[in-house]
């Protein structure tokens, strides 16, 4: 009988929804068989928080360092860039629970890893320079959600301009920068229970109770002007709709199904570290996920293949195996469903009824006669050295 090793094996496993080799887009489908592969439900993404930097040409000194949910990230990289300081953060990402990405070309942005959406970001300056600032970034927590990014701000023409959040008026005058009107909005943040912050060349504006938000045009302002990608309405992040919702919980059901065949064997001691590609908003299937799965007793990672009678598949041969079985099943259960619908009455606007339990069906993306070319969409390399 195989036994524990002191030193596990780790596979890193990425699977891609959309084609390869020319093999089918499994991210094309649609009815019980779309949503592709997610391992976060519709609900968990409406609670990611994020942020972004205002600096459009990121160049932080080495040496120099930040401090995100107290964990230190120091730049090596002279002069580091934004790919630079991306790298940088993304590489204690197990530690400080964040994700740092490119917003809006050119601009750092961060958001909650996989594993802690809803959690608060706070970053603050390092020890010396000015590394923080460089990037467009205040120190301080941000914890709110949903978000709503408004992109490229237009100040106010007239000093009896206005714009409404949640009903209530917010005064402007003409020539307010994005910082000013900022200030203004969280002068009512009592009132409306929105908050804002400076975001790439604009405005970021979220809930600080968790619900969505009315965003009304006013006098001789508009939601536009506020922000480009804002329209006048409700305002509740993502998902928006129902069917949306209903595709990343199909996501979801394939995803329990990889994590049962995964332990089949053998249970992992590991399994995390997940990165994904494409759309991450909830709103679409993502191009790829990826993630790392350990196991302290590798040699019981041992199947027998289908398509070809007497022959064994072991290690990450086996894994990408036992990963297609889970993708070549239906699935029905009962689910709690996020709805994202919102009403809205007025100047106001609320889900009326955001948590509902469904039977829902997440259909097999391909035949069980077709498993190997839903392999072909899975990598697993075993991660050397470690």
């Amino acid at each position: 009988m195989p036994t524990a090793n002191i030193v596990p094996t780790y596979y890193r496993v990425t699977w891609t929804g959309t084609s390869v080799s020319a093999g089918p887009d499994y991210n094309a489908l649609t009815g019980n068989q779309a949503g592709g592969l997610d391992d976060t439900l519709p609900e968990k993404y409406n609670r990611i928080i994020r942020l972004a930097g205002t600096d459009s040409s990121v160049s932080v000194t080495a040496g120099q360092s930040i401090y995100i949910n107290n964990v230190k990230v120091t730049f090596t990289v002279s002069p580091s860039l934004l790919a630079d300081v991306v790298t940088a953060i993304n590489l204690l990402t197990t530690e400080h629970g964040v994700i740092a990405y490119e917003y809006a070309t050119n601009y750092l942005g961060l958001q909650n890893a996989w594993n802690k959406i809803g959690e608060p970001i706070w970053v603050a300056a390092g020890d010396t320079g000015t590394a923080l600032t460089d990037m467009g970034l205040t120190p301080g927590v941000w914890s709110y959600w949903p978000n709503q990014f408004g992109g490229t701000f237009t100040s106010p023409d007239n000093n009896a301009d206005t714009i409404k959040i949640n009903g209530i008026t917010i005064s402007l005058a003409s020539g307010d920068s994005a910082a000013t009107v900022v200030g203004k909005i969280n002068a009512q943040t009592g009132l409306t229970s929105v908050a804002a912050r400076l975001a790439g060349a604009g405005i970021q504006l979220a809930s600080t109770v968790g619900q969505p938000f009315m965003l009304t045009d006013g006098t001789g302002y508009t939601a536009a002007n506020l922000g480009a990608s804002f329209v006048a309405g409700a305002q509740g992040g993502t998902p928006t709709t129902l069917a949306q919702s209903l595709n990343k919980e199909r996501a979801n059901q394939r995803w329990e199904a990889v994590v049962f065949e995964l332990g089949w064997l053998i249970s992992p001691i590991f399994l995390g570290e997940i990165v994904k590609t494409g759309t991450t908003d909830g709103t679409a299937p993502v191009e790829t996920l990826a993630f790392t799965v350990g196991y302290d007793r590798a040699a019981y990672l041992s199947t027998e293949d289908e398509l070809n009678a007497g022959v064994m598949l072991t290690g990450a041969d086996c894994i990408k195996r036992l990963i297609a079985r889970a993708l070549v099943q239906s699935y029905t259960s009962n689910q709690e469903i996020f709805d994202p619908t919102i009403t809205t009455v007025g100047n106001t606007c609320a889900r009326l009824n955001p948590s509902q339990i469904m039977q829902l069906t997440a259909e097999a993306i391909d035949a069980p006669a077709d498993i190997a070319t839903v392999e072909a969409n899975i990598t697993v390399t075993q991660i050397a050295n470690v």
